[in-house]
């Protein structure tokens, strides 16, 4: 009788010991301590919001690669909306991440200032903003992740200034009010002052980021002023603007043009055409990763630098057909 008590209970302990062994190593799988980069199944995925000012472009859709592949690499969900160049709609698609409570909002602006209320509205909702590739002019945002676009302007500008030999006439065909453009623009300015037998003629700003826009400007430009020996374009829709215009011209012209991005259109100008000299190329789908990984880190609780710069690179008929984004 002793002996069946006896084996009783220390059938009980090692039953409890067991018990308390596997709720131990029970605690411990529940709760990985693990960094914001997806998380894993006990844990709510990271949605990441993007607002893109339109994907209608080259340089768009490179961006959202980029974008999508560093998502996908850190395990987090992406949410990419298209603004289509309207300013009421990004204020919208922005809206309805907010309503979606997405854990960031990566911004890439149409306009700089008309984008304040989308911001407001974030700020209001605790939601971090970063931008990308664009700096609203009001708001609270984290961090900019950009090319240095005014360093853009300055290469477009040096280049200008040594093919014309420091001396001629030239136009500045601009954009919309966004700061990328302004950035590239107050870059080329600061390098023409250095040379004072160049001569800006005209600047000219399109009402909006599209072909057809440059098209009306570069031909305005041309038949006001047909001897303009070089155009700095902000973009690269702009540049090729110029190319098409003289293509289809009855006139002679000795003008050139130069523009930013890197875009495919541009490099084949450059390769195989005599108007477009160069491209001040930037890196979207690296634009795109590093917004990815910004944001991760802000959730990380690491504090961002407030701008991120991404390289830029003059592409001409030297080296432009080994540049690809």
């Amino acid at each position: 009788m002793h002996k069946n008590k006896f084996m009783s209970l220390v059938a009980v302990v090692i039953l409890a010991l067991l018990t308390v062994s596997l709720s131990a190593c029970g605690n411990k799988a529940s709760d990985p301590n693990s960094n914001a980069t997806g998380g894993s199944d006990s844990q709510k995925q990271i949605v990441i919001g993007v607002s893109l000012m339109t994907l209608n472009s080259p340089y768009f859709e490179a961006m959202k690669r980029g974008l999508e592949e560093e998502a996908a690499e850190k395990n987090v969900k992406v949410v990419v909306t298209d603004a289509q160049l309207k300013v009421a709609d990004q204020v919208s698609t922005v809206e309805n991440l907010i309503a979606q409570k997405v854990d960031v909002i990566l911004l890439n602006a149409v306009d700089s200032a008309a984008v304040a209320p989308a911001v407001e509205a974030a700020n209001n909702a605790n939601i971090p903003i970063i931008a990308l590739d664009v700096a609203p002019s009001s708001g609270e945002v984290v961090s900019l992740v950009a090319s240095n676009n005014k360093t853009a302007g300055v290469t477009a500008g040096v280049y200008v200034a040594e093919r014309l030999g420091r001396k001629g006439k030239v136009a500045i065909l601009g954009g919309p009010p966004i700061s990328s453009f302004t950035d590239r623009i107050a870059g080329f300015k600061e390098e023409m002052a250095k040379h004072p037998d160049i001569e800006i003629v005209r600047e000219k700003n399109v009402v909006e980021n599209s072909t057809d826009k440059f098209m009306e400007a570069a031909d305005n430009m041309l038949t006001s002023i047909p001897d303009l020996d070089a155009i700095f374009a902000v973009n690269d829709f702009g540049a090729i603007a110029v190319d098409s215009i003289v293509a289809s011209s009855k006139k002679e012209f000795k003008v050139f043009s130069i523009g930013v991005d890197g875009m495919p259109d541009a490099i084949k100008a450059i390769m195989e055409g005599e108007v477009v000299g160069g491209s001040v190329a930037q890196q979207p789908a690296e634009m795109g990763k590093l917004g990815i990984d910004t944001a991760l880190d802000y959730l990380n609780g690491e504090t961002p630098p407030s701008v991120i710069d991404v390289p830029v690179k003059l592409l001409t008929k030297d080296n432009a057909q080994f540049f690809a984004w």
